[in-house]
């Protein structure tokens, strides 16, 4: 009896262990985002100094991918609201890979449609050519077929204060969902 207490007890502190020592280990350093000449559709001013932000890419005819990641975006505001994470604590930013059609009224319906209110949560849209540069940050994969469909990756970059990229996620695809629990886990490490 004795000994299955102890091995319980030596059990429990090895998995609190890992659970601390996993959590604790720092994100990795990906690279470095420069400031981005894209708008905010609203007015906003935008800065990506000062707060941790996830950066994800999207364009409103998007049929699955970029709505069912919008979809679990808000789960993960309200995860991070439950874990006392403040939308004055972190960024998200949706920059749009298709500016000719992705005008600043159209971004807006289609914040409205998603009913995305958040003062954080700012949607960024530039020219084709400020874009490009701004995707080239992530090494970010798009390209518009002449039907007006784009294939783009399907990656969401978690970046530091100090614009550093620490961590990749998957957007939504098929069933597999955004890992909000994950996410939300690694925006808390940086905005400690």
């Amino acid at each position: 009896m004795k000994a299955i207490i102890v091995g319980t007890l030596v059990s429990v502190c090895i998995m609190a262990l890992f659970f601390f020592w996993s959590t604790a280990l720092e994100l990795p350093k990906l690279g470095t985002v420069k400031e981005p000449s894209l708008a905010e559709v609203s007015g906003k001013e935008l800065s990506i100094e000062g707060k941790p932000m996830l950066v994800t890419f999207f364009y409103t005819e998007c049929p699955n991918v970029c709505p069912f990641t919008f979809q679990d975006l808000k789960k993960l505001q309200k995860v991070l609201n439950d874990k006392n994470v403040t939308e004055d604590q972190y960024q998200i930013l949706s920059v749009t890979l298709d500016p000719e059609n992705d005008t600043r009224e159209n971004i807006l319906q289609y914040k409205q449609a998603f009913d995305i209110s958040s003062s954080n949560w700012l949607f960024l849209r530039g020219s084709k050519e400020e874009t490009e540069a701004f995707a080239k940050n992530f090494q970010m994969y798009y390209e518009k077929s002449e039907d007006g469909f784009i294939t783009h990756s399907t990656t969401m970059f978690v970046v530091d204060s100090n614009r550093q990229i620490r961590a990749r996620h998957d957007m939504a695809a098929g069933r597999n969902r955004v890992d909000v629990e994950k996410v939300a886990d690694h925006l808390m490490q940086l905005t400690q």
